[in-house]
């Protein structure tokens, strides 16, 4: 394997694990990259002593049928402080329209609300998760996905008493002429 090509798919390999929020298979990384799965194994083996060689904030290892990354236990008092106390913080522009999809289409699942927005949402939903702002209540029974609704806590912090309140759409969203005459004008 030519080191561009080496390099291109340790890339991959890292872009992946990086938005995975449950451990994935060396045979799944495979098929997804379309190379062998000795190949990728030799990857993430290397990856995992490389990130442990430079003594990275995270760490390369298998967990169950599958490889995830992990924050580095030394540092899990940082870790922790930042979540709890990063809470306080004001939600980021993604936050707030991937809860604005949860609040008016709720229960939706998390694939519907990456439909919707065009972007995934894993990393938003887990942030709105631990802020306790979404929670996850049952699942599809067409997709076995779960399914997310706003929680008390986000009744509570919007002043509102139940999701009746919660202002009507309409309004806000354009008139049918204005949104066909801008894609019209180039």
């Amino acid at each position: 394997m030519t080191a561009a090509i080496d390099e291109r798919l340790r890339g991959a390999v890292e872009a992946i694990l990086f938005v995975v929020d449950t451990p994935v298979a060396a045979g799944t990384l495979a098929e997804l990259l379309d190379v062998e799965e000795p190949t990728i194994t030799e990857q993430l083996t290397s990856l995992a002593a490389e990130y442990e060689q430079q003594h990275r904030g995270f760490t390369l290892r298998p967990a169950g049928q599958g490889w995830r990354l992990y924050t580095r236990e030394e540092y899990a008092e940082y870790v922790e402080r930042y979540v709890t106390d990063g809470q306080r913080a004001r939600l980021t522009q993604a936050a707030l329209e991937t809860l604005a999809v949860v609040a008016y289409r709720q229960p939706v699942t998390r694939s519907r609300i990456s439909a919707i927005r065009g972007v995934s949402v894993d990393g938003v939903i887990r942030t709105l998760r631990s802020r306790g702002l979404v929670a996850e209540e049952g699942s599809d029974p067409q997709t076995g996905g779960g399914l997310y609704v706003t929680t008390e806590l986000f009744l509570e912090k919007l002043g509102l008493s139940s999701l009746s309140e919660l202002p009507d759409l309409a309004p806000l969203l354009p008139d049918v002429e204005s949104v066909l005459s801008e894609d019209s004008n180039p």
